[in-house]
């Protein structure tokens, strides 16, 4: 299972290509147990941090504050629609072995 992804940018204002095409960055959550609640109060907090980082640096110049937290929202909750589709994955890939294995 995947257990890095990016978070990038996404804004409803115009994103300058220079600017765009800097605005993710990598967050990995290879060292969290997400069962733990510890551990996913860790990665939201590393969410917002991303989301937050790459938002302020795709429009550097004149980001309202309710435009940061649109980006911010829009950014996390991708980045959650990924790490569950890449645990969905996960699941369908081990049933995929039971399969087999009943089939052996």
């Amino acid at each position: 299972m995947l257990r890095t992804l990016t978070v990038t940018a996404l804004l409803t204002l115009s994103i300058a290509a220079a600017h765009a095409e800097d605005a993710s960055t990598r967050v990995s959550y290879a060292d969290l147990d997400l069962s733990k609640p510890a551990d996913a109060k860790t990665l939201a907090a590393r969410l917002q941090d991303a989301a937050t980082a790459v938002c302020l640096k795709a429009n550097p110049e004149n980001l309202s504050p309710v435009a940061l937290e649109n980006c911010v929202d829009m950014s996390v909750h991708l980045a959650m629609a990924r790490i569950q589709s890449d645990m969905d994955e996960a699941v369908q890939y081990k049933l995929s072995n039971v399969r087999t294995a009943m089939r052996d």
